[in-house]
């Protein structure tokens, strides 16, 4: 099998964007000949674009992207009508990598479920992981492309306003481009057949997962679960701890009781508010959850770290309890 052609950047290193815009040529031209000192990033929006980077050759249709490395001589090949954004940007500490297309996805997906856990130790011991960004890419999904379209035009709008600090503001829409591109990446490891899927299971997990992120408010019951993944509670819960660690129900009580930690250390909400907020429909049983989570009561945990305006402590005990 071939090697997966990606990018590693560090994501605590901020991308500088030398100039970008929005072009629309048409035949007879065509690209010409160049080595560059910065990376080039291509996204097409209609037409199609022929290029050549070293012994490698790119047909770019509409939702294509394409990273153009600054050691490769690269030229077009072919004369064709397009539309595309260009970014010509800096980044000292971003390299191309290839492995196999197993472990790059394995590596893309371990990311995301990692991403989704809900142990704050975790978070602050890890608060910035590399970006992986494909080296060519067709996004297919319409929403994803207007989405990476509109922060395209942002882009370019904050790159050519000159107002006050332009630049640092043009690299931080430019990384949340990336980041973007970065996750399109590990949807397509979870859902397109062409990329290897890791299994119906593993890709049910990311989306009660994500279902849990959005909706932890409301009553969410193993039928519920049931009925909207069309599989048994009992077999999914146990593949969900084998992945996570957690079973269903102990990952969304720990989710609910940081959002209601979150909640309490304003100090400003009722507990009973917090409760509901936290979807907890019962403020006795919350307040059983809460202490078994964090050792102590909502009241004292509200009066301590809330009204105090004392730092939030780590979670140390939010992994211990299993249901």
């Amino acid at each position: 099998m071939e090697d997966f052609l990606f990018y590693k950047m560090d994501s605590t290193c901020m991308p500088v964007v030398k100039f970008t815009n929005k072009v629309s040529v048409k035949p007879p031209h065509i690209h010409i000949k160049r080595q560059t000192e910065e990376f080039i990033l291509y996204f097409v929006l209609s037409g199609e674009m022929y290029l050549k980077e070293g012994s490698r050759e790119y047909a770019l249709k509409p939702g294509d992207m394409l990273i153009l490395d600054p050691h490769l001589v690269h030229c077009g090949t072919k004369a064709s009508s397009c539309t595309y954004f260009y970014i010509h940007f800096y980044h000292d500490r971003m390299a191309e990598c290839s492995a196999p297309e197993e472990l790059v996805k394995n590596e893309l997906v371990s990311s995301r479920f990692a991403a989704l856990q809900t142990d704050e130790c975790s978070i602050r011991k890890n608060p910035a992981s590399p970006i992986l960004l494909p080296k060519h890419m067709h996004i297919g999904q319409p929403g994803a492309v207007m989405q990476l379209t509109e922060l395209l035009e942002q882009i370019k709008a904050s790159h050519y306003n000159h107002l006050e600090h332009f630049q640092l503001n043009t690299g931080c829409l430019f990384l949340q481009f990336l980041i973007l591109l970065s996750r399109e990446l590990t949807d397509s490891c979870l859902y397109e057949e062409n990329f290897g899927l890791t299994g119906r299971s593993t890709r049910i997990i990311h989306d009660i997962l994500t279902f849990f992120q959005s909706s932890y408010t409301e009553e969410i019951t193993s039928a519920l679960i049931e009925q909207k993944y069309g599989c048994n509670y009992d077999y999914i819960n146990r593949l969900f701890k084998k992945a996570t660690g957690k079973t269903i129900l102990a990952y969304l009580n720990e989710l609910r009781i940081s959002k209601a930690r979150q909640l309490l250390s304003d100090g400003t909400s009722r507990i009973s508010d917090v409760a509901e907020k936290c979807g907890f429909r019962d403020i006795y049983y919350f307040s059983r959850v809460f202490k078994k989570y964090t050792g102590t009561t909502p009241g004292a945990y509200s009066r301590k770290y809330g009204l105090s305006g004392k730092k939030m402590p780590l979670a140390r005990n939010m992994s211990v309890p299993r249901e």
